[in-house]
């Protein structure tokens, strides 16, 4: 009877345990589609469409490589117009194993998209080496924005993607990352933490951001147990004092490989021009 009664305990902990280290952070994978209305935009660029994806925190083994190949599938499954990468592609502190360099880097070169693939670096980047995740995303072919822009030319218009370098780990520079926009022009601004909200230029349309991973662990009525911000902003659109900031669940975990109702997840962003009242 003793024995009976331990198993009955055991079982719904071991099952908890399973789904928390192993279904829900590596054989799920959500998309989400998010329309966002921005007054500076231009009408007609309305309908981008945006993957932004986040913290892919690639480790080491045969479930990570499935892993971020089925990531980089369903990117491309989507057919975006563009791809913005917002930054933690390792596993960068300590006791955290790492995908092999050149792998992780042949698995980012299967990102297509018509106007291209644009990156960020982020905190667990410059702990495994800013150098080495440089390597790994320009032998990707992405183009990498550290406190610069690109301007990205369309038929029905142009506009600017700019990146500024991890917020958390390193200076950066919003004049350099803006420098030589054209005045009221449509701006998206990358920047791998929601922190820097408060400090978002007046230029920029929209902000894109990781870091935070959803919290990795979201309780019933009790919400994200983790932020890794000080401004709470865990996931999302928030629209405050003339500002837009979007930030992403992302698709990987770190510190512990665990994720509990709070799936990976890559975001689909529409961008279109806000009613004018």
């Amino acid at each position: 009877m003793k024995r009976l009664v331990k198993t009955l305990i055991l079982m719904p902990i071991a099952a908890l345990w399973l789904w928390a280290f192993v279904v829900e952070p590596h054989l799920m994978l959500d998309s989400e589609h998010v329309e966002i209305s921005l007054k500076g935009w231009n009408k007609n660029l309305d309908g981008l469409k945006i993957a932004v994806v986040g913290d892919i925190h690639a480790g080491w083994g045969p479930h990570e490589n499935r892993r971020v190949q089925a990531v980089v599938d369903e990117i491309n499954s989507q057919k975006p117009d563009i791809i913005l990468l917002v930054g933690d592609y390792v596993n960068g502190a300590i006791f955290q194993s790492k995908m092999d360099p050149k792998r992780l880097s042949d698995y980012l070169s299967q990102l297509k998209a018509p106007l291209g693939v644009y990156a960020i670096l982020g905190n667990h980047d410059t702990y495994y080496g800013v150098k080495k995740v440089r390597k790994i995303i320009q032998d990707a072919g992405i183009t990498l924005l550290e406190d610069s822009n690109v301007k990205i030319a369309t038929p029905k218009g142009n506009f600017y993607v700019a990146g500024i370098s991890d917020p958390v780990t390193r200076e950066y520079y919003y004049a350099k990352a803006l420098e030589g926009v054209e005045k009221g022009a449509p701006v998206i601004l990358l920047a791998h933490s929601p922190q820097i909200f408060n400090e978002i230029p007046v230029e920029v349309g929209v902000t894109f951001s990781g870091h935070t991973h959803g919290g990795q662990i979201v309780l019933p009525y009790v919400g994200a147990l983790f932020s890794n911000t000080s401004n709470g902003l865990v996931e999302g659109l928030l629209k405050e004092d003339g500002k837009t900031i979007y930030t992403t669940r992302g698709v990987g975990t770190s510190r512990v490989p665990v994720r509990f109702n709070c799936p990976p997840l890559v975001t689909i962003v529409t961008l279109k021009k806000a009613d004018e009242i």
